[in-house]
């Protein structure tokens, strides 16, 4: 979770902007429990937009489930609650935090990448290898640059350059992105899925299963992936799993 994007009432989870219905009880002085049936007696029509993520969160008392709702799915929630003075001021908030979390992620996106990662605008492939063979030689930490540098982005420059040069920035920098793991969420950003798309796709696998709203491991996921216990439980996946 990035921190530079938390507020009061909404976090940032995978990348997406998202609010506990226990947030939401707080902020409406409105039982979690009656929040949580609302929300289950209406599950379809919240999950027509996007799976609802559900975690357990640890603690020193007993653990606390959460619904997590995106900016549409906690839209259709707060429309179904009765105003009063305390609920409409939250409401406000509410649209104003996601509308913030947007602007943030979208300027987050719109900075220049370092050098080393745009693609050169040359049309002739030989100036192109020239030209990132002499920034190899005028760069004595160029590995350590590449190594910094999102998994995503180095995916996407690596194939690229595979495509248009048969010249592989990753195999020649001896960087290892197979024997790494990534959540869901990056590596749909590896092959233009969305998380939910990609956690499908393992499911289909045979690799994980959906109990109680959270994915777990099978005994066939274990040597692909990896579960990160914390405050928010998850499982990150070897690249193989989807793309080699």
């Amino acid at each position: 979770m990035n921190s530079n994007f938390n507020t009061n009432i909404v976090e940032l989870i995978e990348n997406e902007p998202r609010i506990s219905h226990r947030v939401i009880a707080e902020q409406t002085q409105i039982q979690a429990q009656n929040i949580k049936e609302l929300i289950d007696d209406n599950l379809k029509s919240f999950e027509l937009f996007g799976l609802i993520r559900f975690e357990t969160e640890k603690g020193n008392g007993r653990p606390k489930n959460n619904y997590y709702l995106n900016e549409q799915q906690a839209t259709l929630l707060i429309s179904m609650m009765r105003n009063n003075d305390i609920v409409l001021d939250f409401k406000v908030r509410l649209v104003k935090e996601f509308f913030r979390m947007r602007e943030l992620l979208q300027n987050q996106k719109s900075q220049p990448q370092t050098q080393i990662f745009s693609i050169p605008e040359l049309t002739n492939e030989t100036e192109q290898i020239t030209e990132l063979k002499n920034h190899v030689l005028e760069t004595s930490n160029l590995i350590e640059i590449l190594e910094s540098k999102k998994p995503t982005t180095l995916y996407r420059l690596d194939k690229f350059y595979r495509k248009t040069q048969n010249f592989s920035p990753i195999e020649t920098f001896e960087i290892d992105l197979k024997n790494q793991f990534f959540l869901p969420t990056e590596l749909g950003k590896m092959i233009n899925k969305s998380a939910v798309e990609v956690n499908l796709m393992i499911e289909k696998k045979g690799l994980q299963i959906r109990e109680n709203r959270v994915w777990k491991m099978t005994s066939s996921g274990e040597e692909f992936g990896i579960e990160i216990v914390g405050k928010f439980s998850q499982i990150k996946w070897k690249m193989k799993t989807i793309i080699l």
